[in-house]
Protein backbone atom coordinates (compact mmCIF):
# COMPACT_ATOMS: atom_id res chain seq x y z
CA UNK A 1 0.00 0.00 0.00
CA UNK A 2 1.60 3.77 -0.96
CA UNK A 3 2.49 5.55 2.12
CA UNK A 4 0.55 8.78 2.09
CA UNK A 5 3.36 12.20 1.94
CA UNK A 6 2.79 14.28 5.03
CA UNK A 7 1.03 17.34 4.11
CA UNK A 8 1.82 21.16 5.81
CA UNK A 9 -1.74 22.30 5.17
CA UNK A 10 -3.47 19.65 6.47
CA UNK A 11 -1.37 20.35 9.83
CA UNK A 12 -1.46 23.77 9.89
CA UNK A 13 -5.65 23.13 8.94
CA UNK A 14 -6.66 20.76 11.19
CA UNK A 15 -3.77 19.89 13.78
CA UNK A 16 -2.44 23.17 14.99
CA UNK A 17 -5.33 25.35 15.97
CA UNK A 18 -6.89 22.83 18.38
CA UNK A 19 -3.61 22.28 20.10
CA UNK A 20 -3.34 25.66 20.42
CA UNK A 21 -6.76 26.28 21.78
CA UNK A 22 -6.61 22.98 24.09
CA UNK A 23 -3.29 24.39 25.49
CA UNK A 24 -4.47 28.25 25.33
CA UNK A 25 -7.09 27.33 27.55
CA UNK A 26 -5.22 25.06 29.87
CA UNK A 27 -3.10 27.92 30.83
CA UNK A 28 -5.55 30.57 31.25
CA UNK A 29 -7.38 28.19 33.67
CA UNK A 30 -4.33 27.29 35.62
CA UNK A 31 -2.90 31.08 36.00
CA UNK A 32 -6.99 32.31 36.68
CA UNK A 33 -6.61 29.79 39.64
CA UNK A 34 -3.34 31.10 40.87
CA UNK A 35 -4.58 34.36 40.99
CA UNK A 36 -8.31 33.92 42.65
CA UNK A 37 -6.37 31.85 45.53
CA UNK A 38 -3.78 34.25 47.15
CA UNK A 39 -3.68 31.74 50.67
CA UNK A 40 -2.11 29.20 48.87
CA UNK A 41 1.33 31.44 47.79
CA UNK A 42 4.32 30.47 49.63
CA UNK A 43 6.24 32.87 51.83
CA UNK A 44 9.44 34.43 50.68
CA UNK A 45 11.69 33.61 54.22
CA UNK A 46 14.11 36.16 54.44
CA UNK A 47 16.02 37.53 57.60
CA UNK A 48 13.31 40.75 58.76
CA UNK A 49 12.46 42.42 62.39
CA UNK A 50 9.22 43.12 63.63
CA UNK A 51 8.37 45.06 66.71
CA UNK A 52 6.48 45.17 69.89
CA UNK A 53 6.67 46.86 73.56
CA UNK A 54 8.61 46.11 76.35
CA UNK A 55 8.34 47.51 79.67
CA UNK A 56 11.19 49.45 81.65
CA UNK A 57 11.82 47.54 85.04
CA UNK A 58 14.14 47.47 88.04
CA UNK A 59 16.80 44.45 87.46
CA UNK A 60 20.03 42.94 88.14
CA UNK A 61 23.26 43.42 86.19
CA UNK A 62 25.88 41.20 86.26
CA UNK A 63 29.10 40.87 84.77
CA UNK A 64 32.05 37.57 84.60
CA UNK A 65 34.68 35.40 83.59
CA UNK A 66 34.72 32.45 83.22
CA UNK A 67 37.35 29.47 83.37
CA UNK A 68 37.44 25.29 84.48
CA UNK A 69 39.41 23.90 87.23
CA UNK A 70 39.21 21.14 89.85
CA UNK A 71 38.15 21.15 93.26
CA UNK A 72 41.26 20.67 95.95
CA UNK A 73 40.78 20.44 99.24
CA UNK A 74 42.12 23.19 101.16
CA UNK A 75 43.55 21.13 104.15
CA UNK A 76 45.66 18.46 102.66
CA UNK A 77 48.40 16.89 104.92
CA UNK A 78 50.75 13.43 105.20
CA UNK A 79 51.75 12.86 108.59
CA UNK A 80 54.85 11.35 109.85
CA UNK A 81 56.31 10.08 113.05
CA UNK A 82 59.06 12.64 113.70
CA UNK A 83 60.46 9.93 116.46
CA UNK A 84 62.48 6.70 115.88
CA UNK A 85 61.04 3.19 116.68
CA UNK A 86 58.81 0.47 115.79
CA UNK A 87 55.01 1.05 114.83
CA UNK A 88 52.85 -0.97 118.03
CA UNK A 89 49.69 0.05 116.31
CA UNK A 90 47.57 1.27 113.30
CA UNK A 91 44.36 2.92 113.65
CA UNK A 92 43.07 4.01 110.58
CA UNK A 93 43.20 2.59 107.04
CA UNK A 94 42.20 4.49 103.50
CA UNK A 95 38.89 5.91 103.28
CA UNK A 96 38.33 6.39 106.98
CA UNK A 97 36.65 9.31 109.02
CA UNK A 98 39.04 11.33 111.36
CA UNK A 99 38.30 13.87 113.89
CA UNK A 100 41.38 16.27 114.74
CA UNK A 101 43.78 14.52 117.61
CA UNK A 102 42.14 11.53 116.62
CA UNK A 103 45.45 8.85 117.24
CA UNK A 104 46.51 7.17 113.92
CA UNK A 105 49.27 4.86 114.76
CA UNK A 106 52.10 4.05 117.21
CA UNK A 107 55.13 3.11 118.19
CA UNK A 108 57.58 1.98 121.07
CA UNK A 109 57.81 4.15 123.67
CA UNK A 110 60.16 1.68 125.72
CA UNK A 111 63.54 3.26 124.23
CA UNK A 112 61.85 6.65 124.25
CA UNK A 113 61.09 6.22 127.84
CA UNK A 114 64.69 5.53 128.07
CA UNK A 115 66.00 8.45 126.41
CA UNK A 116 63.97 10.72 127.87
CA UNK A 117 65.39 9.47 131.26
CA UNK A 118 68.64 9.56 130.28
CA UNK A 119 69.05 13.21 128.74
CA UNK A 120 67.21 14.09 132.06
CA UNK A 121 70.11 12.96 133.21
CA UNK A 122 72.56 14.74 131.44
CA UNK A 123 71.23 17.62 132.03
CA UNK A 124 70.92 17.54 135.86
CA UNK A 125 74.98 16.21 135.29
CA UNK A 126 75.82 19.83 133.02
CA UNK A 127 73.63 22.03 135.86
CA UNK A 128 75.51 20.26 138.43
CA UNK A 129 79.27 20.25 136.35
CA UNK A 130 78.83 24.28 136.04
CA UNK A 131 77.31 24.95 139.89
CA UNK A 132 81.03 23.52 141.32
CA UNK A 133 82.71 25.82 138.39
CA UNK A 134 81.16 28.67 139.59
CA UNK A 135 81.65 27.95 143.70
CA UNK A 136 85.55 27.42 142.89
CA UNK A 137 85.57 30.73 140.12
CA UNK A 138 88.63 32.57 140.72
CA UNK A 139 88.25 35.44 138.22
CA UNK A 140 90.99 34.29 136.06
CA UNK A 141 90.17 33.60 132.50
CA UNK A 142 91.30 29.99 132.81
CA UNK A 143 87.99 29.81 135.25
CA UNK A 144 85.80 31.82 133.07
CA UNK A 145 86.63 29.84 129.88
CA UNK A 146 85.39 26.47 132.48
CA UNK A 147 82.19 28.08 133.56
CA UNK A 148 81.47 29.60 129.31
CA UNK A 149 81.56 26.11 128.44
CA UNK A 150 79.85 24.52 131.29
CA UNK A 151 76.96 26.76 130.64
CA UNK A 152 76.76 25.71 127.03
CA UNK A 153 76.94 22.43 127.80
CA UNK A 154 73.98 22.94 130.10
CA UNK A 155 71.93 24.75 127.20
CA UNK A 156 72.57 21.97 124.94
CA UNK A 157 71.41 19.43 128.09
CA UNK A 158 68.20 21.02 128.33
CA UNK A 159 67.36 21.29 124.63
CA UNK A 160 68.25 17.48 124.76
CA UNK A 161 65.71 16.81 127.17
CA UNK A 162 63.05 18.81 125.55
CA UNK A 163 63.81 16.49 122.01
CA UNK A 164 63.51 13.25 124.09
CA UNK A 165 60.38 14.63 125.96
CA UNK A 166 58.54 15.66 122.24
CA UNK A 167 60.38 12.35 120.75
CA UNK A 168 58.03 10.36 123.86
CA UNK A 169 54.98 12.92 123.17
CA UNK A 170 55.50 12.01 119.15
CA UNK A 171 54.78 8.67 119.98
CA UNK A 172 51.48 9.18 119.22
CA UNK A 173 50.60 9.85 115.45
CA UNK A 174 47.50 12.30 115.79
CA UNK A 175 44.96 13.97 112.97
CA UNK A 176 46.02 17.33 112.19
CA UNK A 177 42.51 18.27 111.35
CA UNK A 178 39.29 16.75 110.29
CA UNK A 179 39.43 14.95 107.24
CA UNK A 180 39.38 11.77 105.22
CA UNK A 181 42.32 9.08 105.01
CA UNK A 182 43.42 9.35 101.48
CA UNK A 183 46.69 7.09 101.93
CA UNK A 184 48.12 5.22 104.63
CA UNK A 185 51.38 3.23 104.08
CA UNK A 186 52.03 2.04 108.36
CA UNK A 187 52.17 -1.86 108.81
CA UNK A 188 52.61 -3.20 112.59
CA UNK A 189 56.60 -4.00 113.35
CA UNK A 190 57.88 -1.98 110.39
CA UNK A 191 60.59 0.55 111.65
CA UNK A 192 60.57 4.33 111.60
CA UNK A 193 63.33 6.53 111.93
CA UNK A 194 62.67 10.45 113.27
CA UNK A 195 62.09 12.70 110.45
CA UNK A 196 61.65 9.31 107.95
CA UNK A 197 57.64 8.02 107.66
CA UNK A 198 55.77 5.19 106.37
CA UNK A 199 56.26 1.64 106.95
CA UNK A 200 57.40 -1.31 105.15
CA UNK A 201 54.85 -3.66 103.00
CA UNK A 202 56.24 -6.50 104.38
CA UNK A 203 54.13 -5.78 107.54
CA UNK A 204 50.54 -6.62 107.66
CA UNK A 205 47.53 -4.10 108.10
CA UNK A 206 46.18 -1.74 110.44
CA UNK A 207 46.19 -4.04 113.69
CA UNK A 208 47.83 -6.89 111.38
CA UNK A 209 50.98 -9.00 113.54
CA UNK A 210 53.65 -9.26 111.18
CA UNK A 211 56.69 -7.32 111.74
CA UNK A 212 58.37 -5.11 108.93
CA UNK A 213 62.22 -4.66 108.76
CA UNK A 214 62.27 -1.40 106.21
CA UNK A 215 60.64 2.15 105.74
CA UNK A 216 59.45 4.24 103.46
CA UNK A 217 58.88 7.77 102.44
CA UNK A 218 55.34 7.82 102.78
CA UNK A 219 53.10 8.13 105.70
CA UNK A 220 49.15 8.84 106.81
CA UNK A 221 47.81 11.48 104.28
CA UNK A 222 44.69 13.25 105.13
CA UNK A 223 42.68 15.96 102.89
CA UNK A 224 39.92 18.17 105.00
CA UNK A 225 36.27 17.92 103.70
CA UNK A 226 35.04 20.68 104.78
CA UNK A 227 37.26 23.55 103.23
CA UNK A 228 37.97 23.43 99.10
CA UNK A 229 40.00 26.01 96.65
CA UNK A 230 39.80 25.65 92.89
CA UNK A 231 43.01 27.13 91.00
CA UNK A 232 42.36 28.60 87.37
CA UNK A 233 44.03 30.27 84.51
CA UNK A 234 43.24 33.97 83.21
CA UNK A 235 44.70 35.92 80.66
CA UNK A 236 45.75 39.61 81.28
CA UNK A 237 42.41 41.08 80.11
CA UNK A 238 40.81 39.01 82.50
CA UNK A 239 42.92 39.35 85.33
CA UNK A 240 42.96 43.41 84.99
CA UNK A 241 38.81 43.27 85.51
CA UNK A 242 39.12 40.85 88.64
CA UNK A 243 39.59 41.88 92.48
CA UNK A 244 40.57 39.81 95.42
CA UNK A 245 37.06 39.62 97.25
CA UNK A 246 35.00 38.88 94.12
CA UNK A 247 32.28 36.77 94.04
CA UNK A 248 32.60 33.38 92.47
CA UNK A 249 29.51 30.57 91.17
CA UNK A 250 30.43 27.33 90.70
CA UNK A 251 28.65 24.78 88.46
CA UNK A 252 29.66 21.00 87.92
CA UNK A 253 28.18 17.84 86.30
CA UNK A 254 26.33 16.35 89.14
CA UNK A 255 26.64 19.06 91.65
CA UNK A 256 24.26 21.65 92.77
CA UNK A 257 25.23 25.42 92.40
CA UNK A 258 27.92 26.53 94.67
CA UNK A 259 29.76 29.64 95.38
CA UNK A 260 33.16 31.14 96.35
CA UNK A 261 35.33 33.80 96.43
CA UNK A 262 38.46 34.94 94.88
CA UNK A 263 41.51 34.80 97.37
CA UNK A 264 44.66 35.07 95.57
CA UNK A 265 45.35 36.85 92.08
CA UNK A 266 49.31 35.82 91.08
CA UNK A 267 50.98 38.90 89.88
CA UNK A 268 53.45 36.96 87.75
CA UNK A 269 52.42 35.19 84.86
CA UNK A 270 53.01 31.57 83.60
CA UNK A 271 53.21 30.59 80.16
CA UNK A 272 52.16 27.28 78.42
CA UNK A 273 51.97 27.09 74.46
CA UNK A 274 53.09 30.46 74.36
CA UNK A 275 50.43 31.86 76.23
CA UNK A 276 51.09 33.56 79.13
CA UNK A 277 48.76 33.25 81.56
CA UNK A 278 48.22 34.43 85.22
CA UNK A 279 47.21 31.64 88.52
CA UNK A 280 43.98 32.89 90.00
CA UNK A 281 42.97 30.68 93.78
CA UNK A 282 39.15 30.45 94.22
CA UNK A 283 37.97 29.56 97.69
CA UNK A 284 34.94 27.46 98.56
CA UNK A 285 32.46 29.24 100.58
CA UNK A 286 29.79 27.53 102.81
CA UNK A 287 29.26 23.76 103.29
CA UNK A 288 28.37 22.01 100.24
CA UNK A 289 27.97 18.74 99.86
CA UNK A 290 29.24 16.04 97.71
CA UNK A 291 32.26 17.53 97.07
CA UNK A 292 35.15 15.64 96.14
CA UNK A 293 39.14 15.76 95.69
CA UNK A 294 39.76 16.28 91.88
CA UNK A 295 36.15 17.14 90.52
CA UNK A 296 36.46 19.41 87.05
CA UNK A 297 33.92 22.54 87.62
CA UNK A 298 33.52 26.02 85.97
CA UNK A 299 33.83 29.40 87.91
CA UNK A 300 32.35 32.32 86.80
CA UNK A 301 33.85 35.39 88.50
CA UNK A 302 31.67 38.14 88.93
CA UNK A 303 33.00 41.28 88.56
CA UNK A 304 30.47 43.48 88.52
CA UNK A 305 27.39 43.26 90.36
CA UNK A 306 24.22 45.89 90.42
CA UNK A 307 21.17 45.57 91.88
CA UNK A 308 17.53 47.31 91.44
CA UNK A 309 18.73 49.17 88.49
CA UNK A 310 16.51 50.48 85.41
CA UNK A 311 16.86 48.42 82.83
CA UNK A 312 15.53 48.30 79.16
CA UNK A 313 16.06 45.57 76.26
CA UNK A 314 19.18 46.56 74.10
CA UNK A 315 17.65 46.09 71.19
CA UNK A 316 15.11 49.18 72.20
CA UNK A 317 18.01 51.52 71.93
CA UNK A 318 19.39 53.37 69.11
CA UNK A 319 22.33 54.81 69.11
CA UNK A 320 24.05 57.83 66.20
CA UNK A 321 26.41 60.31 66.88
CA UNK A 322 26.83 59.78 70.48
CA UNK A 323 23.42 59.97 71.11
CA UNK A 324 20.90 56.92 72.67
CA UNK A 325 17.70 57.07 72.16
CA UNK A 326 14.65 54.99 72.96
CA UNK A 327 10.73 55.16 71.52
CA UNK A 328 8.47 55.45 74.07
CA UNK A 329 4.83 54.05 73.33
CA UNK A 330 2.27 55.77 75.45
CA UNK A 331 -1.22 54.19 76.13
CA UNK A 332 -3.06 55.87 73.49
CA UNK A 333 -0.27 54.17 71.29
CA UNK A 334 1.36 57.57 70.77
CA UNK A 335 5.05 57.42 70.35
CA UNK A 336 8.15 59.65 71.34
CA UNK A 337 11.45 59.84 70.63
CA UNK A 338 13.40 60.08 73.95
CA UNK A 339 17.09 60.91 74.44
CA UNK A 340 18.34 58.05 77.45
CA UNK A 341 21.69 58.41 79.37
CA UNK A 342 23.16 54.56 79.16
CA UNK A 343 24.53 52.33 82.32
CA UNK A 344 26.11 48.90 82.32
CA UNK A 345 25.30 46.68 79.52
CA UNK A 346 24.70 43.06 80.78
CA UNK A 347 23.17 40.19 77.89
CA UNK A 348 20.56 41.46 76.77
CA UNK A 349 19.55 44.31 79.05
CA UNK A 350 20.92 47.80 79.03
CA UNK A 351 21.06 49.90 82.29
CA UNK A 352 19.28 53.22 81.89
CA UNK A 353 20.41 56.13 84.53
CA UNK A 354 18.47 59.18 82.84
CA UNK A 355 15.81 59.72 80.89
CA UNK A 356 13.34 56.91 81.50
CA UNK A 357 10.84 55.96 84.48
CA UNK A 358 9.88 52.62 85.82
CA UNK A 359 6.59 51.09 83.86
CA UNK A 360 6.97 53.02 80.72
CA UNK A 361 6.44 51.25 77.44
CA UNK A 362 9.66 51.07 75.33
CA UNK A 363 9.44 49.76 71.19
CA UNK A 364 11.25 46.72 70.96
CA UNK A 365 13.07 45.77 67.53
CA UNK A 366 12.60 42.08 67.23
CA UNK A 367 15.01 39.83 64.87
CA UNK A 368 13.83 36.71 63.18
CA UNK A 369 13.80 33.81 60.58
CA UNK A 370 11.08 34.92 58.85
CA UNK A 371 8.58 32.01 57.84
CA UNK A 372 4.43 32.17 57.51
CA UNK A 373 2.61 34.50 58.35
CA UNK A 374 2.01 38.98 57.38
CA UNK A 375 5.03 41.39 56.48
CA UNK A 376 5.48 42.57 59.83
CA UNK A 377 6.90 38.91 60.74
CA UNK A 378 9.04 39.42 58.56
CA UNK A 379 7.93 37.78 55.62
CA UNK A 380 7.60 38.06 52.20
CA UNK A 381 4.49 37.24 50.15
CA UNK A 382 2.71 37.99 47.32
CA UNK A 383 -0.27 40.82 47.35
CA UNK A 384 -3.71 39.45 48.52
CA UNK A 385 -4.67 40.86 45.40
CA UNK A 386 -2.85 37.98 43.07
CA UNK A 387 -0.74 39.94 40.99
CA UNK A 388 3.04 40.02 41.25
CA UNK A 389 5.33 42.57 42.59
CA UNK A 390 5.65 45.92 40.06
CA UNK A 391 2.12 46.30 38.63
CA UNK A 392 1.39 42.60 37.36
CA UNK A 393 4.81 42.22 35.88
CA UNK A 394 7.23 38.99 36.19
CA UNK A 395 10.84 40.07 38.33
CA UNK A 396 12.97 40.95 35.46
CA UNK A 397 10.44 43.53 33.55
CA UNK A 398 8.30 40.93 31.59
CA UNK A 399 4.86 41.33 31.44
CA UNK A 400 2.08 38.76 33.03
CA UNK A 401 0.70 37.97 29.40
CA UNK A 402 4.42 37.25 28.00
CA UNK A 403 7.24 35.59 29.13
CA UNK A 404 9.79 36.85 31.33
CA UNK A 405 12.39 34.39 30.85
CA UNK A 406 12.16 32.74 27.47
CA UNK A 407 10.28 34.50 24.90
CA UNK A 408 6.99 33.26 24.50
CA UNK A 409 3.98 34.74 22.14
CA UNK A 410 1.70 36.81 22.53
CA UNK A 411 -1.52 35.41 24.38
Amino acid sequence: MARRAFSWKFFRTWVLPPVCVIGGVALGIGFMAWRGDSSSAQALPTDASSTQTSTASFETIEKSVSATGTLAAANNETVSFDASGKVLSVDVAEGDTVAEGDVLATIDTLQLTADYESAKADYADAKAQLSNLEDEADGSDSSDAQIASAEANVTLKKEAVADAKDDLANAELVAPFDGLVTSQSYSVGDSVSGGSSGGSSAGAGAGGGATGSTTSTSGITIIGQDAWSVDVSLTASEVDLIAVGNQVTFTADDLDEFFGVVTDISALPSTTSGAATYPVTLQVTGTPEGLFEGVSVTADIIYLRKTDVLTVPTNAITTADGASTVTVVAEDGTEETRTVTLGEASGSLTEITDGLSEGENVKVTVFGQGGSGDSSDGEFQFPSDGQFPGGGQFPGGGQGGQGGGPQGGNG
